[in-house]
This record gives C-alpha cells, sequence and structure tokens, in this order.
C-alpha cells in the first residue's frame, strides 16, 4: 500500500516577539530567587545557545484551534481535495484553546472536533479526535494516521501539530524565551501502488517510572 502526504499548510502568526522585548522582563531560578546577572547577558546567553531571535505569538482573539484551522485549510488547499472527502481529523496539542489574558484550558470539545466545524465539513464520517502526547504529538498523530489507512479505515486523514504556548508559559521563567505558537498540517493519503512511500520504521515508548 502506498501512503504519503499530498499536502501540507502551515499558520503562522503576525504578532512578532523580538528578544529585545523581554529586556524589562525579571527571571527566576526553581527556587524563586532572581538571577543575579543582568537581564541582556541572560537574553544574549539564549540567543547564543539557541540562534532564537523572535518567536510569533497569536493575536489576542485568536486560540489554538484557530491556527489549527488555518494550516488545514492551507494543506486542503495544498492538496486539491474537498474538505467532506476526509475520513478523520487528528489534532496534536497539549493546553486546548485558552483565551488571551485567561488561565482556564478549554479541552471540550475536542479541538479535532471545533476544527471540522471551522471547516463546515457536514460528513458525519469525518471522524475527529485530538492527541495528547506532549512534543512527539504529531509524529503520533502521523503514525495513528498510518495505521488507520493500512487498516483500510481510512483513505485520507488530515494531521494537524498546534499550540500557543505564549498562554501556559511562565514569563518569570528564563525557558519562555524559547516558547511560541504555531501550527502545520498535512494530509496523508493511501492508494493501491507499492511505491515504498510511508513510515520507513518507528519506535514508540513511554517513560513512566517514578525517580
Amino acid at each position: 500500500m502506498d501512503i504519503k502526504i499530498i499536502g501540507s499548510g502551515s499558520c503562522i502568526p503576525d504578532k512578532v516577539i523580538a528578544n529585545i522585548d523581554f529586556e524589562n522582563h525579571h527571571f527566576f531560578d526553581e527556587n524563586g530567587k532572581p538571577y543575579t546577572g543582568q537581564t541582556n547577558a541572560i537574553i544574549k546567553q539564549l540567543s547564543t545557545i539557541t540562534g532564537i531571535r523572535e518567536r510569533r505569538y497569536a493575536n489576542d482573539v485568536q486560540v489554538t484551534s484557530d491556527l489549527a484551522t488555518v494550516a488545514a485549510k492551507l494543506a486542503i488547499q495544498n492538496a486539491g481535495i474537498p474538505p467532506e472527502s476526509l475520513d478523520y481529523i487528528l489534532v496534536a496539542h497539549n493546553f486546548g484553546d485558552i483565551p488571551h489574558c485567561k488561565t482556564q484550558s478549554d479541552l471540550i470539545p475536542s479541538l479535532a472536533s471545533r476544527v471540522k466545524n471551522k471547516l463546515s465539513i457536514k460528513n458525519p464520517d469525518c471522524v475527529a479526535f485530538d492527541i495528547i502526547a506532549g512534543c512527539p504529538g504529531w509524529i503520533q498523530g502521523v503514525i495513528q494516521s498510518t495505521a488507520l489507512l493500512k487498516a483500510g479505515m481510512a483513505r485520507r486523514c488530515l494531521v494537524i501539530g498546534a499550540e500557543c504556548l505564549s498562554r501556559v508559559s511562565d514569563p518569570y521563567d528564563r525557558d519562555s524565551m524559547i516558547y511560541a505558537d504555531g501550527a502545520g498540517a498535512v494530509i496523508l493519503e493511501s492508494g493501491d501502488e507499492e511505491s515504498g512511500h510511508g513510515l520507513l520504521g518507528y519506535v514508540n515508548q513511554s517513560f513512566t517510572d517514578a525517580e
């Protein structure tokens, strides 16, 4: 069976947050004590280690499912397929929709269901569900979609990875400068050919032992 990516799309928010925007931040260590070094030195060190000079944040009226929908629309357009032809929509995220200046995470209904609604897909056979799997969430979405396609339970799957980490990161933590917002989407499709396209291999592991 041939499984390949037939379309892709991304959503990179317009709001640019440069390193200099953290200049007036106060950073504290894990014990709640302020770092003795100057904030400018911390910013410079981050840039040297990571190469990060700016990041993108969602605007005040956007939430994670909005970014996911933008990426999904572009992937569908890129693939040149009707949205109603999708069999599954999988959205990988960790924190749900969190409005600007709010702390309450909104996970129900699933973000995948919200994306389906925002795409105006009426087909009840298009199944939408979320994947909460940490950093490798999108990869898990691709693995799950591949399983569905190989099992003959689907022909086309939309897999989206989306997050608004600016809504959950601690502004007093130096690592907050690493995080940003955005979304990416791909459409996987199965075919009858045996071209070798698809996952060449993967390993799934979960480390849950208490230290």
